[in-house]
């Protein structure tokens, strides 16, 4: 089961604008953390496979090294 369509298009826009930030010249650790935030929010909102499983544990650990 996948998720609704505006939940997959809501995610995608976040992990864009995580993307973004993060290859940006100059990314701020602020921002990149509310927008990894926001994913993990969006991952754990959706329906519980395996990618999204993998999806919030590459979060986590994004944001683990960011506060280092």
């Amino acid at each position: 089961m996948g998720l609704p369509e505006t939940d997959r298009v809501e995610l995608e826009r976040v992990a864009q604008d995580l993307h973004d930030e993060a290859t940006s010249g100059n990314p701020e650790p602020g921002r990149l953390r509310q927008f990894a935030t926001q994913l993990k929010d969006k991952l754990l909102e959706g329906a519980p496979t395996m990618a999204a499983t993998q999806g919030i544990q590459m979060v986590e650990q994004a944001l683990a090294a960011l506060v280092q």
